[in-house]
């Protein structure tokens, strides 16, 4: 007497159909994760920049509001993008100034006097990627104070900084500025 067996597929192994279905999900599923990860290298990017972007611009205000709070006197140039200071940095005079422009800030400190222009006598750029914001004039003379406004460029959006910064006392008139 024969046996008759059901047909039983199971130790055939998997079907073409089967194994397509597999290899379309697991692909589905390693792109999804690639995208993940990708997206997420863009973003830790994006803040790392941010964060250096908004570093350099608080050094640049910081300076300027330092050097401005003990000025004895200073003057802004005509195109704003020049601030000169004569300051008592530590108690001794010192002539400082700052200029932006051409993607970079400039910052250059005399014991004496600042030059007349900008010369190729001043130093390396202090900070990159500071631009204009629109046409807003990098610095802005009000009695007293100065108002300052740039961007620094990032991967993403530029970092905008503005601030003002004001002479605790005014010149007493006895000093002459660290320009001619």
């Amino acid at each position: 007497m024969s046996r008759a067996y059901p047909d039983d597929d199971s130790s055939a192994g998997l079907s073409l159909i089967e194994l397509i279905i597999y290899v379309l999900l697991a692909s589905v599923l390693l792109g999804a994760m690639a995208t993940i990860l990708i997206n997420s290298w863009s973003t830790q990017k994006d803040v790392q920049t941010t964060n250096e972007a908004t570093t350099r611009g608080q050094l640049i205000g910081q300076g300027i509001e330092r050097a401005m709070r003990n000025a004895q006197a200073f003057e802004v140039s005509t195109d704003g993008t020049l601030l000169r200071i004569d300051t008592r940095l530590d108690g001794a005079r010192r002539c400082q100034a700052f200029w932006m422009t051409g993607g970079a800030a400039y910052m250059t400190t005399s014991a004496t006097s600042l030059p007349a222009a900008i010369t190729t006598d001043w130093p390396d750029p202090w900070q990159l990627g500071v631009v204009q914001n629109g046409t807003t004039r990098f610095f802005e003379q009000d009695g007293l104070t100065v108002a300052f406004t740039f961007d620094i460029t990032t991967e993403s959006a530029p970092v905008r900084f503005e601030g003002e910064a004001a002479m605790r006392t005014p010149a007493t008139g006895g000093t002459t500025p660290c320009w001619p």
